[in-house]
């Protein structure tokens, strides 16, 4: 970093000190495009099919998969303007009628071969006989098939496996022409139970263009727990990408707390034991994908599920998707940031169904934004557009003058019945009471419902400071600050208790430093990973040093504000705003020791407490 820049971003961190919120220069941030209306008033026939094309030379085409003739890809966002997603289906496609017209391209996602052919993968569905579901112990299979259209016809669609795959994430077609489709199949009579839940991933793959199919002796199988929130699936709905050295790499959906792993050395042959990576997740898949700039793009749930009400299951995990970039093809990472929040994490959720921002399906336009596709549920499944510029950020801002449109307030509450649980909203954005016309987060426990909680990400950092205005009122119960390296509920107990660094809020004191009542105090925490300890100044004043309280292998990209009330406390705490400036925003390459031990320490200490729930 050059002097000039030194001296200005000082500048800048000391006038938001001492004069108030100043405006950062950020890169745009992601654009949520929808795939139907926000309203159900227009017909089915306008409602788009959002689709992307493998390329052979690793980029991607947008297309409607209603209407693939169309022309690039054209989608509104929540205001109404209209995005478009270049390149569209280049022309040797649009000018084949065997393709054009044989629907193969009805598909989210499709490969083109170098010799001009689409190849669409597809899950279909094969009633069995009640004598049949009683020998295998499944109700029906959930086959995959192959269907392809090209410049020499249309043959029929064929079968290359059967068996129950209950999701088809990514396939791929490798550089040196192997078709590869891994999945999750739920296995035959097994149970979503220890040791390893009812999914192994297997490995399907085709060195001739699909003509006959091979399946990798390697069937990778994932840890799992009793008293787990959700279903042991085991490890299922894999993604795959190639390294640069050569290898393929494997991530896939568990039970265990994390994303497992698993590498090949011989284009997807055989594969290494599944392990837990560095990951932290809750249920849901994840994505992995080759930039054009050389990044690996990895998106998935960075969520730690609820606990179970009253040991019933409570569905969860999938309010938010994150991003994280790798420059070095998957040494170091940095990012660990929100691209997608689910508009209606405050509202009561639907009684049935999956819901959420997961299943995430990536790609890249012609002038390098990324493109994910995610989300379940009603109006829940839409494109988001992301400036890599963006991940890359180093500062964030929020002084509450957009609402709670970056932050997540809600809480569960009463019991769970068939996984549906009631949510409330929490905190609430108040005028300042110094100040009508700026805005602040008000944190309390105004009814009988849980203390509030607020949550918020940032651009991750290994080494970094967070700078917060709060006023505790007379009579406020008090508060605590969290620092966390993945997404907890607003008002999950569970956030504070894993919290990297924990800061108690007291009405009369912040650590050593003593603060007034109804007034602002400065607060400031100095984070440094590598030496295991968080410095807090208040008003500029040395005020202590906070002791690692969880380990973290990635780094902190959350803060957490929760009241620590126990009865009524009408008072709380205000929290006028809020800012981070990362210094080292690159989480460190970790071996496959630290990778064990990271593993270890969940299962020690976060499993544990499935047993006890809320």
């Amino acid at each position: 970093m050059s002097l000039r820049v030194r001296i200005c971003t000082l500048f800048s961190v000391l006038l938001w000190l001492h004069v108030g919120f100043a405006p950062l220069a950020e890169a745009a941030p992601p654009v949520l495009l929808l795939q139907e209306p926000l309203t159900n008033s227009e017909p089915p026939a306008r409602r788009m099919g959002y689709a992307i094309m493998r390329m052979p030379d690793g980029t991607f085409a947008f297309y409607d998969r209603y209407r693939p003739e169309s022309g690039p890809l054209r989608m509104p966002d929540r205001n109404g303007r209209v995005h478009s997603l270049s390149p569209g289906l280049p022309d040797r496609v649009l000018s084949d009628p065997s393709i054009m017209n044989s629907g193969v391209l009805n598909n989210p996602q499709v490969i083109l071969t170098p010799d001009s052919n689409v190849v669409s993968m597809q899950v279909r569905r094969e009633a069995l006989t009640s004598e049949q579901a009683a020998e295998i112990g499944l109700r029906s299979y959930l086959d995959v098939w192959m269907q392809t259209a090209g410049p020499e016809g249309v043959p029929e669609p064929k079968m290359i496996w059967r068996g129950y795959n209950g999701s088809q994430m990514e396939y791929q077609q490798l550089k040196n022409g192997r078709l590869l489709v891994p999945f999750g199949s739920m296995q035959p009579h097994a149970r979503p139970e220890p040791p390893t839940g009812r999914h192994k991933t297997v490995i399907q793959y085709s060195d001739d263009g699909g003509a006959t199919w091979h399946e990798s002796p390697s069937k990778l199988t994932a840890a799992c727990y009793a008293n787990f929130n959700g279903l042991n699936e085991g490890a299922c709905e894999p993604a795959i990408e190639e390294l640069s050295d050569g290898r393929l790499w494997m991530l896939m959906r568990t039970s265990a707390g994390f994303l497992y792993e698993s590498f090949s050395s011989d284009n997807g042959t055989t594969w290494t034991k599944a392990t837990a990576s560095r990951f932290h997740t809750s249920t849901g898949p994840p994505n992995i994908m080759r930039h054009s700039n050389g990044w690996l793009v990895v998106t998935w749930n960075n969520c730690e599920m609820p606990p179970r009400a009253n040991g019933d299951g409570v569905y969860g995990g999938r309010d938010a998707l994150h991003m994280a970039v790798s420059d070095d093809d998957g040494k170091t990472w940095r990012g660990f940031r929100e691209i997608y929040l689910d508009h209606r994490r405050n509202d009561n959720p639907a009684k049935s169904g999956d819901r959420g921002t997961a299943y995430p399906l990536g790609a890249f336009t012609d002038d390098g934004r990324i493109v994910i596709l995610a989300g379940q549920g009603a109006g829940g499944r839409n494109a988001i557009v992301i400036d890599p510029e963006w991940i890359e950020e180093t500062q964030a801002a929020t002084d509450f003058s957009n609402g709670l449109e970056d932050w997540s307030v809600y809480k569960h509450h009463g019991p769970a019945r068939g996984w549906w649980r009631a949510r409330a909203v929490g905190c609430e954005v108040v005028s300042s009471p110094t100040d009508a016309a700026s805005r602040c987060l008000h944190v309390r426990k105004p009814d009988e419902l849980p203390a509030d909680g607020a949550t918020w990400n940032f651009p991750n950092g290994w080494t970094g400071s967070l700078t917060t205005r709060i006023m505790l009122p007379a009579g406020s119960q008090g508060g605590i600050l969290s620092l966390n390296d993945r997404m907890f509920d607003p008002s999950n107990d569970y956030g504070e208790q894993f919290s990297v660094f924990r800061l108690e809020l007291r009405s009369d004191a912040i650590l050593n430093h003593a603060i007034r009542p109804g007034q602002w105090h400065d607060v400031v925490l100095k984070w440094d990973l590598a030496a295991a300890e968080c410095r807090v100044l208040v008003d500029g004043m040395p005020a202590g040093t906070l002791p690692l309280n969880n380990a973290t292998l990635n780094g902190i990209s959350y803060v957490r504000f929760r009241s620590s009330a126990t009865s009524l406390d009408a008072a709380g705490f205000l929290v006028d705003s809020v800012k981070v400036q990362i210094d080292t925003p690159h989480a460190p390459e970790c071996s496959t020791q630290d990778r064990i031990q990271q593993e270890q320490r969940y299962v020690q200490r976060v499993v544990p407490t499935w047993a006890i729930g809320e």
